[in-house]
């Protein structure tokens, strides 16, 4: 995977924000359809990758909830909904996660936010709460195996997630609090 240069990252950082803000405002099923053949057309040595993310991510999600609103939308107006809106919510959520996945894998992002120090503050931090919550994560799913005689079935992760997202939603507060602490002993308001 080859990185941009600093400056090459900071326009692509630039530029995608102006595509995600645009792409925001696109409502239309053709046009979006246009514009995702020409993300996939600008990052194609990446596509198969960043596309693989959306499936697993966005996707699925935006799916649920525009197909749980049409059905509410149903059952309160006694009649089918116009469907192409939610169409184009699942093409507009999933054209802005491409591209988002795409300039991730292209860009280095601490050096190109180096020129403004406080978004690259910012960057550390979340990057530290990533790697803490991604660490108790694993964690807590080795420690769950290796109670198990043998491999845990999906109810038993269920039963179990419960215990597992009270942790990681204390251990993020207690992290953010110290964090916040830490940042305004050194002066930042």
């Amino acid at each position: 995977m080859a990185f941009a240069e600093p400056r090459r990252s900071q326009a692509l950082l630039l530029a995608w924000l102006v595509a995600v803000f645009a792409v925001s405002a696109v409502a239309d099923l053709r046009a979006l359809g246009v514009l995702g053949l020409l993300g996939v057309a600008l990052f194609w040595r990446g596509a198969v990758r960043a596309l693989r993310k959306v499936l697993l991510s966005a996707f699925p999600l935006t799916l649920f909830l525009s197909a749980a609103s049409w059905a509410w939308l149903w059952l309160l107006e006694c009649q089918a909904p116009e469907w192409r809106p939610f169409a184009a919510l699942l093409a507009r959520t999933s054209l802005i996660a491409f591209l988002t996945f795409a300039v991730l894998d292209s860009v280095r992002l601490l050096p190109a936010l180096a020129p403004w120090p406080t978004f690259a503050r910012l960057l550390a931090i979340c990057l530290a709460q990533i790697h803490a919550l991604r660490l108790l994560l694993s964690e807590s799913a080795l420690a769950l195996k290796s109670r198990l005689p043998r491999r845990p079935t999906t109810r038993t992760l269920l039963l179990n997630s419960g215990g597992l997202t009270g942790s990681l939603l204390s251990i993020s507060t207690r992290n953010a609090r110290e964090i916040s602490e830490a940042m305004r002993s050194r002066g930042f308001s």
